[in-house]
């Protein structure tokens, strides 16, 4: 996904699932993108994970995506890892734009 693919479903998960969900901006990139952070759940313990670390693992923000996903439409699941997620999908939006093209796709081996 590109970078505002992830950050329009970001906003669409804050959008869907209020209370359970919350957008906190981290601050701007050197280019002046927002970074962005998932809030999930109330659990026990914290964790934060970041995806898209630079412009050559694009991967990672996708995985989280899902997992972000996975995390608010699945109750028992959230709950029984009892943690609060911190998620931010894209730690580096400027070199992620650099290399949206190939984000693209096809995909294939």
């Amino acid at each position: 996904m590109t970078v505002d693919e992830l950050h329009q479903r970001s906003a669409d998960m804050v959008n869907e699932y209020p209370g359970l969900v919350e957008f906190i901006d981290l601050g701007k990139s050197t280019n002046g993108e927002t970074i962005d952070c998932l809030r999930i759940g109330e659990g026990k313990y914290n964790a934060l994970i970041h995806g898209f670390p630079n412009c050559e693992e694009p991967f990672g923000g996708n995985l989280l995506d899902y997992f972000a996903e996975a995390l608010v439409q699945d109750d028992q699941f959230r709950e029984d890892l009892d943690y609060t997620w911190y998620i931010v999908k894209c730690s580096d939006p400027d070199g992620a734009r650099l290399n949206e093209g190939f984000h693209l796709g096809p995909h294939t081996p």
